[in-house]
């Protein structure tokens, strides 16, 4: 059953892009080609308390986030990133990147089912 609430917003890409759907549907399909094996990398970086992956990742990810204007992960993946970066409130890491990749997860499959894809 798909979630009553949108976790992402394409709003910024209608307005850039003249409202071109077409493209709108190309960023999205950009998205669940990379974000899936990122937040996987995340995930695994975090489970195997690699601070520099899980760095390198949460660092990565941020512009899609940004893009696709998920309000709910926009500073907590940058509190994530500067954590893994810093090194610091390492004991915390593992419970942000469940919360970042439950909410990834459940946006693409949100995605997936508003795009067809």
């Amino acid at each position: 059953m798909p979630e009553a609430e949108k976790l992402y917003d394409t709003q910024i890409l209608v307005q850039t892009h003249d409202a071109d759907q077409d493209f709108v549907k190309y960023m999205v399909s950009v998205f669940l080609t990379h974000m899936p094996g990122y937040n996987a990398s995340l995930e695994k970086a975090a489970a195997d308390n690699d601070w520099k992956n899980v760095h390198f990742f949460a660092h990565k990810m941020k512009a899609s986030i940004d893009l696709f204007d998920l309000k709910i992960l926009r500073d907590f993946i940058r509190q994530l990133d500067a954590k893994a970066k810093n090194e610091t409130d390492t004991e915390t890491i593992a419970a942000d990147v469940e919360f970042v990749s439950g909410y990834i997860k459940r946006c693409i499959a949100q995605m997936k089912v508003d795009f067809e894809l």
